[in-house]
């Protein structure tokens, strides 16, 4: 008994290895159906990751390690200007970022650019940054 229990972890992925084996025996199109819109996902989180490993290795870190350093040194020398010098930066990246999703967005029927609501939210944040 102590066994079973022990090991119990092992027989449930077996039973449902092998429910799922014979599911997809016995309706191929209907466990196809089912996963393609996974796979479609999969696929696109892949070229995502491809997108994104791509800038990390083309990502700049000795600027970055700079900016760092100065404002660690703006903040040692007076507090208060490490929160000016921020704001500065993030408008910079808000405007950077409002440009690029300007360029990446298609067009809607009236020509103006189709805008996500994720965007709105991105550039109400932006703009509340003091």
């Amino acid at each position: 008994m102590r066994f079973l229990i022990r090991n119990l972890h092992v027989f449930v992925f077996a039973l449902f290895s092998i429910y799922a084996a014979v599911w997809v025996a016995t309706e191929p199109e209907r466990a196809a159906g089912f996963v393609r819109p996974m796979v479609e996902d999969a696929v696109e989180l892949k070229d995502m990751a491809d997108g994104a490993y791509s800038d990390l290795r083309n990502f700049n870190w000795k600027s970055a390690y700079d900016e760092f350093v100065t404002l660690y040194i703006a903040a040692m020398r007076m507090p208060s200007l490490v929160f000016e010098r921020l704001a500065d930066r993030l408008d910079d990246v808000a405007e950077d970022l409002s440009k690029r999703a300007q360029a990446d967005l298609p067009a809607t029927a009236s020509g103006e650019p189709f805008r996500y609501a994720g965007q709105h939210h991105a550039d109400a944040s932006a703009t509340a940054m003091p």
